[in-house]
């Protein structure tokens, strides 16, 4: 109980000398945490358990049933859904069909991505922003009380670099995780369209035989 009012005091006492421009610095840092860790139990949705030796197996084999039954979730399924629906109605039919869940899957994953990267951009600059409120700040006491009393000075240094600080280490962290995550889609999404290209080729070369 002690510790918790310690942190909370603590915390009262960093935003008191850091000024106004924390608050939005770190509200920004939670909302773009928050998108972020949506995001990335999506992202493990759509990817699915890893594909085991006997799905890769009916991959190579233009096995379409078997891997419908075996898949439980992820992009994939959602490829070879579409590939089972439009089946009949050609190969042409089938690829428009692969292309169309290709962009709603892209759109999914995509979603939320630029707002966390504006959150991220936004945290120095507000961090800036309070940088300066704080030399405002340093030079109305310089004017009104002079040199002579360096405590008096010190809250607006306090706030300038505290609010620097808090921006940027809001917008480090949120940068590499985003782009950790982004390069993890990128990735994603080229390795199961390949599959699912090759699979299409498979399995309209044995109904052509």
């Amino acid at each position: 109980m002690i510790t918790e009012i310690t942190v909370f005091e603590t915390t009262l006492q960093i935003l008191s000398r850091g000024g106004w421009v924390l608050i939005p610095i770190f509200l920004l840092g939670w909302f773009a945490w928050f998108l972020l860790t949506e995001r990335y139990f999506f992202y493990k949705t759509l990817k699915g358990k890893a594909i085991q030796k006997k799905e890769l197996l009916a991959l190579d084999n233009g096995d379409l049933n078997y891997l419908l039954s075996s898949l439980k979730e992820g992009y994939l399924l959602k490829l070879l859904q579409a590939i089972k629906q439009y089946e009949p109605n050609g190969k042409k039919a089938v690829h428009y069909a692969m292309e169309a869940v290709q962009h709603d899957v892209h759109l999914s994953l995509s979603k939320s991505l630029k707002t966390i990267s504006m959150c991220a951009s936004l945290a120095p600059m507000l961090g800036l922003l309070g940088t300066v409120s704080g030399m405002v700040h340093t030079f109305e006491v310089i004017q009104l009380f002079g040199f002579g009393n360096p405590v008096l000075l010190a809250d607006g240094i306090s706030e300038a670099l505290l609010t620097t600080q808090a921006g940027l280490l809001v917008a480090f962290p949120l940068m590499l995780a985003l782009n950790y995550l982004t390069e993890r889609i990128e990735r994603l999404e080229t390795k199961v369209w390949s599959q699912t290209l090759a699979f299409e080729s498979r399995l309209f070369s044995q109904e052509d035989l």
